[in-house]
């Protein structure tokens, strides 16, 4: 497919992820919409970067990139106004207030990991709740993409949209999509199979790629995973699956890696697909595929997306395990309006901390607030 007539608008394109995925789209034909908070002059140089990069590195023709710096990502009368400009043929959003490698920098960290990545769900779910008002007004049949927190952040996008004019994120990317490669590379090595060879169905959650790499994480939460070699079920004879998992994640991402590039690489595989109308079956992993809670094989065509499942697995016992997942993450539950419940252990870890007042339940109408409260207490804590 010819993508030069595509474009993709990504928010937080300045960012680790955001330049990874900015670059693969660019080496692909897409004319990318880069938008971040760094000033215009800083954005421009990390874009140009990244464009000279893949002139040098391609003889094909690169898409375009305009570029738009000093934007605040929570100004949806700004959104509206870029997104108007320039009507992108999809949007993902990599913006975050407040991202988990600052909250690294707070006192005691081991102690707030063990409250779980989804205790600052309200702020993660922020960015992408603005944005998603933003396009519905604009253009409400642009697909959004989100890859911050997508197993916890698009469930809470899609119980919102129940009663507040937003569009649904179609999907993420990465989690799920980071263990099933870190997967496939180690089961490879470890029954000399050609890679390609492999075959894997898998459903997790972002939890199972966290355990361990962080403190504080109990190692217990439900996942399923089907290997098949040539089509030969190969699964019973891989041992421990959860050691298995594990020892993937930590053996493929060890301490300090760089998974921004793989998770960028992947968003990038997400983005063509969809954007791909031929007609082709795309297979993958992602998470929160039509709002879903977790990560599952999918296949993406004509810019739709559909479960990819063993037949004798059932869609309800999965989206139930991945449910009760969340509760290792901080989240007690999601309410079908986008409601979060937290769990007391995630509330009484942030308070005694950082001194972060988190209500055990954050109705829709509260979510702002909340996160701007938790976003203010934890910046004063870094600094």
């Amino acid at each position: 497919m010819n993508h030069m007539d595509k474009k993709v608008l990504i928010f937080g394109a300045g960012g680790r992820v955001g330049l990874y995925l900015t670059e693969a789209l660019l080496r692909n034909g897409i004319e990318v919409i880069a938008v971040d908070f760094l000033n215009q002059a800083e954005l421009e140089a990390r874009i140009n970067r990244v464009i000279i990069d893949s002139r040098v590195s391609t003889f094909s023709q690169i898409g375009q990139a305009i570029i738009y710096g000093d934007v605040d990502v929570l100004d949806e009368a700004r959104l509206i106004e870029i997104l108007k400009k320039e009507n992108p043929d999809l949007v993902v959003n990599y913006a975050i207030p407040f991202t988990w490698d600052a909250a690294k920098k707070l006192p005691n960290y081991e102690r707030i990991s063990a409250s779980g990545l989804g205790a600052f769900a309200a702020v993660q779910a922020l960015a992408p709740k603005i944005i998603a008002q933003a396009i519905a007004k604009s253009n409400p049949s642009i697909p959004f993409v989100i890859g911050n927190l997508p197993d916890i952040t698009i469930p809470i996008i899609h119980g919102l949209a129940t009663h507040i004019n937003l569009v649904k994120p179609i999907a993420g990317a990465g989690n799920v999509g980071l263990i099933e490669a870190s997967l496939r590379a180690t089961i490879a090595k470890d029954q000399n199979m050609d890679v390609n060879d492999l075959t894997l169905y898998l459903v997790c959650h972002h939890v199972h790629w966290v355990v361990p790499r962080e403190p504080g994480y109990p190692n217990d939460a439900p996942f399923m995973l089907k290997v098949l070699h040539k089509n030969e079920d190969l699964t019973s004879k891989l041992g421990d699956l959860r050691e298995l998992m594990n020892r993937s994640i930590t053996t493929c991402y060890e301490p300090g890696a760089g998974f921004s590039s793989t998770t960028g690489l992947l968003a990038s595989r997400l983005v063509l697909a969809l954007l791909d109308d031929s007609n082709t079956e795309h297979k993958m992993h992602t998470p929160a595929a039509n709002g879903l809670p977790g990560g599952y094989p999918v296949i993406v065509q004509n810019g739709k997306i559909r479960l990819n499942l063993p037949e004798e697995w059932q869609e309800s016992e999965l989206v139930k395990n991945m449910k009760e997942v969340h509760k290792s993450d901080g989240v007690e539950g999601i309410g079908s309006d986008g409601t979060i419940r937290f769990t007391q252990k995630a509330v009484d870890i942030l308070k005694e901390e950082i001194g972060v007042e988190l209500p055990i339940v954050v109705p829709p109408e509260d979510l702002e607030r909340v996160a701007k409260e938790q976003i203010r207490v934890a910046q004063a804590a870094v600094e």
